[in-house]
């Protein structure tokens, strides 16, 4: 097996629903329906990666919120944010960004969206995906932050009702 496949099925174990993407510096659906055809299916997951063994994973974040900071200098993640952030699972991307992962409490419905919090402030829920560890571009790899790594079920990530405006101070 390869890493990607491993990885993917851990994924997958914890509940996460998971498809192959490509490798590239905007890492696209290897699926005809893109994140909509995400599976937790360990047969499924294991053909997908058959076809493509060096496939990045994507992970639809459906019933999640993710915090998608893009940039390792974005002014919005100061200091305070930064260590409020500090409990969730957390990667780094390639580009020097960070990914912060929430499950998404029921009742709350937030949208996707690019750069309506902050500029490079993106977040990902219903609707979208991200690529995760160890999944690799051109320009580097996604990895977990030490000790903050997505290796819980979903039922024990941490919940918030309010991710951007808390931190504001809103």
């Amino acid at each position: 097996m390869s890493v990607f496949l491993d990885a993917a099925l851990e994924y997958a174990a914890l509940g996460y629903p998971v498809f192959p993407c490509a490798n590239g510096l905007k890492p696209t659906p290897l699926t005809s329906s893109g994140f909509k055809e995400a599976s937790t299916e360990p047969e499924q997951i294991a053909a997908w990666w058959s076809r493509h063994p060096a496939a990045s994973i994507g992970l639809a974040t459906v019933g999640l919120l993710v915090v998608d900071v893009d940039g390792a200098d974005n002014p919005w993640l100061t200091e305070k944010r930064a260590n409020e952030l500090s409990h969730v699972p957390t990667a780094r991307t390639p580009g020097g960004g960070w990914h912060f992962i929430f499950l998404r409490p029921p009742g709350i419905a937030w949208r996707c969206s690019a750069g309506l919090v902050a500029e490079c402030v993106d977040i990902r829920t219903d609707g979208g995906y991200i690529v995760v560890a160890p999944s690799v571009r051109p320009d580097g790899n996604y990895r977990w932050i030490e000790r903050l790594a997505l290796d819980v079920s979903r039922d024990r990530l941490p919940t918030t009702t309010n991710p951007v405006d808390q931190w504001d101070g809103r």
